[in-house]
């Protein structure tokens, strides 16, 4: 949800009883930008064409940012994800 309220982030893949992995984008800014300034802030996400390149030729996209979440996952974790990518997007506004 809270991704969702970021404005410029589209999320690729929003079926109803899909896997707790979310790809996205941030408008205008090239996935490994994002990955690259999260790492820094200790969020790992993977960046590229996660072996689906067909799909990222289809949506015309050089490749997504992916989260993965899990059962150990925290809270805090996820507002960090959600902090960081605010922080990507007034780096490169």
């Amino acid at each position: 949800d809270k991704m969702s309220q970021i404005e410029g982030l589209k999320i690729y893949g929003e079926a109803k009883d899909k896997a707790s992995v979310i790809s996205f984008l941030l408008e205008g800014i090239h996935p490994y930008d994002t990955g690259m300034v999260l790492d820094k802030l200790g969020v790992a996400v993977r960046t590229g064409h996660h072996c689906t390149q067909p799909v990222m030729d289809r949506f015309e996209i050089p490749g997504t940012v992916r989260a993965s979440f899990a059962f150990y996952n925290t809270e805090e974790e996820i507002d960090r994800l959600i902090e960081g990518l605010q922080r990507v997007k007034t780096m490169f506004a």
